[in-house]
């Protein structure tokens, strides 16, 4: 093995970890999820498009990021989750219509903090939680 191979091997191995055990964890909290209780959340605001370095790159479909908040014993979460709009201005609407919108949330009695939507569909829109490649 000549000394790329030995340095890109554990940062691909490594690489490789991360993405399935993020996949893992997402599926069991969501397979357990259909036992948590279920509280009313609100929609709050979002953004459109990403950000980061991939933001600069035209897209085709746009990603409508929304926010929700919740109570749990008089304390106050967030979550986030996102749909898919075709075009700038769809997903701009598209943002607009979500926003004070009433939603379902299931959370972890242990961590509140850990929700997820209760409906696999808003509007219409297919809602999308957890990492970007589990969606089939």
């Amino acid at each position: 093995m000549n000394t790329v191979e030995v340095v890109l091997l554990p940062i691909v191995l490594i690489g490789i970890s991360y993405l399935v055990f993020a996949d893992l964890r997402y599926t069991l909290r969501k397979r357990a999820s259909k036992n948590w209780p279920s509280v009313e959340a609100m929609i709050g605001d979002g953004f459109v498009g990403s950000r980061g370095r991939l933001a600069v790159l035209p897209r085709i479909l746009r990603r409508v990021h929304l926010n929700y908040s919740y109570s749990v014993n008089g304390q106050q979460y967030m979550g986030q989750f996102y749909v898919l709009a075709q075009g700038k201005t769809s997903a701009e609407a598209l943002q607009q219509a979500f926003v004070g919108k009433k939603i379902s949330v299931r959370y972890n009695n242990r961590h509140p903090e850990i929700s997820f939507l209760f409906d696999l569909t808003i509007m219409g829109k297919r809602v999308m939680q957890g990492p970007s490649w589990t969606y089939r």
